[in-house]
């Protein structure tokens, strides 16, 4: 049986956002964004950092994605290097640029 990898978070961006390349010359867009779960005092913040490789969505980013933007991001969980201790990361399929 084969599990499913897909993740859709929605909040702000709390980061500057930054563009690179990888090694083999593919441009990558990555920014950090809040999402907040529950309200008041319950309410619980969860942090992720978002890496965008799709060339026609690190266009997009490039002009509309700014800190504190609400965007919701549609993608699947990543690791680097693919070893478990490590950070997870969220790499974008799709982002939804609102207001």
């Amino acid at each position: 049986m084969r599990g499913v990898n897909k993740v859709v978070l929605s909040g702000n961006v709390t980061s500057d956002v930054t563009f690179n390349q990888t090694r083999s010359g593919v441009d990558v867009c990555t920014f950090e964004m809040v999402s907040e779960r529950g309200g008041g005092e319950n309410g619980h913040k969860v942090y992720a950092k978002v890496n965008v490789y799709l060339e026609n969505l690190v266009a997009l980013c490039g002009d509309r994605l700014t800190k504190g933007r609400y965007v919701i991001v549609d993608g699947e969980l990543m690791n680097r290097n693919g070893r478990s201790e490590e950070l997870t990361e969220v790499r974008a399929r799709d982002i939804v640029f609102t207001n």
